[in-house]
């Protein structure tokens, strides 16, 4: 990716963001590569905690359905509650 735009939906206002490439510490703002950093660093020491608490599954799943009901948000134009978002999730997952 060379651009993106972020849109502020209030302000109805528009910004293009060119990323750094992934060799200058890009993609997520540089979060990969502090993640990459923070795995090997847990696997040299062989200590999980190494990574913090808050990296288990449950969460990840959690953050993947934030961005989710963000998305489902933006392309529809609604607010969506999350809580409300993961028990449909949920019920159609049972169907």
């Amino acid at each position: 990716m060379e651009t993106f735009t972020v849109t502020d939906f209030r302000s109805r206002t528009k910004t293009m963001h060119s990323p750094r490439h992934e060799n200058e510490g890009g993609h997520h703002g540089g979060g990969d590569m502090g993640l990459i950093r923070s795995f090997v660093e847990a696997v040299k020491a062989r200590d999980k905690n190494v990574l913090g608490e808050d990296t288990g599954v449950d969460d990840a799943v959690l953050a993947h359905l934030v961005v989710f009901a963000a998305e489902k948000s933006r392309r529809e134009g609604i607010v969506v509650d999350v809580n409300e978002f993961e028990r449909e999730l949920k019920r159609n997952m049972a169907l």
